[in-house]
């Protein structure tokens, strides 16, 4: 994943309003753009957009 895919995922699933809803936004953006459903930290979605771009890069990055 791009940083700026994993950017452009985060701002749209942080438009979502309900915290519980974030979890479907972010699985379905995934899906859309080709990768596994997303299998959650144990605290729930970073609320930060930094910290979550950050989390989207290091579960989604094509490993070497």
């Amino acid at each position: 994943m791009s940083k700026t895919l994993a950017a452009e995922i985060a701002e749209r699933v942080l438009k979502v309003v309900n915290p519980q809803n974030r979890a479907v936004a972010l699985s379905d953006l995934l899906r859309r753009h080709g990768f596994r459903a997303a299998t959650l930290p144990e605290g729930g979605l970073p609320a930060d957009r930094a910290a979550l771009v950050a989390w989207l890069l290091a579960s989604y990055s094509a490993k070497d």
